[in-house]
Order: structure tokens, then C-alpha cells, then sequence
């Protein structure tokens, strides 16, 4: 089932108008129930939700990796996640500074149990960047062709099936040796969610596995392709300089304004091979 609404709409070209039917992607809110945390509430477009569900959680450190979750239900757009760790409201209050940390005498009121599973708490859970210290550089030896980066923001375009529809949702693609995965949102960030989720699923090695997509890329998108370990990450559009600093910490390879046939390549480029034509 597609979410997509038509609506009567007047076009105007060239100082003529015409009523046509435009169609526009039917986003809905989502609200994420994970263990005994508050729910987190998004707007999406409201497919692949389970797949979104296992990479929010991978993406924000509350889990390890895909059998760390118990189950996940669907209750219309609202996803119920429990996993084996079975979180607690409090760690919400402490990512928030709201509860000091007590063990082992530390003094910053930010410490929580999720800065185990990798370090950094991104933009878009409450994260905290004076952390980035604590991020492990990615070590993987991945290599890709400049021309296949070409290729990939091609096949992005082509398959991006309700964008084509409604210039309404963003796209990301996930590459694993000559396997794909493509989801659709409304947020950059939940269609990134979505792949990431899908190749855990999977079995997919992150650390072979590289991400194209539609958006900006700044700390907070950085930050969760560094959590799973992913190496490259591919866009058409801009890096903000937060991101830019992200991706150094954590040797990312960065890949920005791909278009036509050229790329900007900001970090770590040896896992680039520039020469190929």
C-alpha cells in the first residue's frame, strides 16, 4: 500500500493556470515505545516501521546489535520494541543531566548506561557532542569506485519510487557486496533508520556496507552510521560542518554533492579509488 493522497491543486505556468490532481505522500506520526523509555515521536511515512524501529535503536546506542531485541508489535504507526536490556525511564533523565551519576565518583551529570554501547548520544535523542572523544576511529577497509558512487545516486534516483510520485520523502540506499536495500520517509534520518534496520536483520557486516541517501549530512546522521560502524557515506547534498567533524573522529568517508558526474569527497578518502573512470 502506497500512502498517497491526490488533491485538486491549480498550476500556474507562464501566466496560464490549469486544476490538476497532485499527489502528496500521507505522513503520519509514529510513536516509538521502546523497553520502559517515554515514547519518541516522529513524522513518517508509515512503511517499513519495524525496519525503522531496529535501526533507531542500533542508531542510538540502546542496543548492540539485532538480537538484542526480544520483539517488536505494531499497534497501527505505533511501534512497541522490547529488547533484552530493558530500559528505564531514567536513563533518559541522566542523557538529560537531570540525574547525577554516581558510580565510580563521576562528575559529569550526562553519564549513562548507553555510553557503553558506543560513546555518542545523537542530536536527536538529547545527544551530547563534548563526547565525540570517546568514538572509536572505523577501521574498515572498504573500497569503492569513484564511478560507482555515480552509479549508486543514479539507482537511488530510479528506484526512489514514492519520491517520483511526490517529491515528498527522502531516499537512502544500503550497499553490501551486490546486495540493496532501499526505504522512503519523510526524515532523512528515519529513511537511514529504515536501511539500517533492514540489513540488521539481515546478518548484513556493516563494516562492508556503505549508505547513499538524500539530505544534509550533520553530527546527528554522522554519529549514527559511526554507532553501527558503517565506513562511507554517499549524499547529494551538503555536509554541515558538524558533520564534517564527526566524520574525522570517526575516520568516516564522507561523500557530498554528488551530481551529474562529479562528487566532493571531505574525509577519508583512501576508500575512494580515484582513479577509476
Amino acid at each position: 500500500m502506497d500512502f498517497i493522497r491526490q488533491t485538486d491543486v491549480i498550476r500556474w505556468e507562464d501566466g496560464n493556470y490549469e486544476i490538476i490532481k497532485e499527489n502528496s505522500v500521507d505522513d503520519e506520526y509514529t510513536y516509538l515505545f521502546i523497553d520502559y523509555l517515554p515514547p519518541r515521536k516522529f513524522s513518517t511515512y508509515p512503511k517499513d516501521l519495524k525496519d525503522f524501529a531496529v535501526g533507531y535503536c542500533l542508531g542510538e546506542g540502546l542496543i548492540k546489535d539485532y538480537s538484542d531485541i526480544n520483539s517488536i508489535e505494531l499497534d497501527g504507526t505505533n511501534v512497541l520494541v522490547s529488547t533484552k536490556l530493558s530500559h528505564d525511564p531514567e536513563e533518559d533523565l541522566e542523557q538529560e543531566g537531570i540525574v547525577q551519576e554516581r558510580k565510580g565518583n563521576c562528575e559529569h551529570a550526562c553519564v549513562c548506561r548507553l555510553l557503553e554501547y558506543q560513546g555518542v548520544n545523537s542530536d536527536n535523542a538529547g545527544g551530547i557532542r563534548s563526547e565525540l572523544k570517546t568514538i572509536e576511529p572505523n577501521t574498515s577497509d572498504l573500497k569503492i569506485d569513484a564511478t560507482q558512487i555515480i552509479k549508486d545516486i543514479q539507482h537511488l534516483t530510479d528506484e526512489a519510487k514514492i519520491w517520483q510520485k511526490t517529491a515528498g520523502v527522502h531516499v537512502a540506499q544500503l550497499k553490501y557486496e551486490d546486495k540493496i536495500i532501499i526505504r522512503e520517509d519523510v526524515s532523512r534520518h528515519v529513511a537511514v533508520d529504515k536501511v539500517i534496520g533492514a540489513a540488521a536483520k539481515e546478518g548484513y557486516d556493516f563494516s562492508k556496507c556503505y549508505i547513499s541517501y538524500s539530505g544534509r549530512m550533520p553530527a546527528d546522521m554522522l554519529i549514527k552510521v559511526i554507532r553501527v560502524g558503517i565506513p562511507i557515506i554517499i549524499s547529494n547534498a551538503a555536509p554541515a560542518s558538524s558533520g564534517i567533524d564527526v566524520a574525522n573522529a570517526g575516520n568516516i568517508t564522507m561523500v557530498g554533492f554528488v551530481r551529474d558526474n562529479r562528487f566532493t569527497v571531505y574525509t577519508s578518502p583512501e576508500r575512494i579509488n580515484l582513479e577509476n573512470r
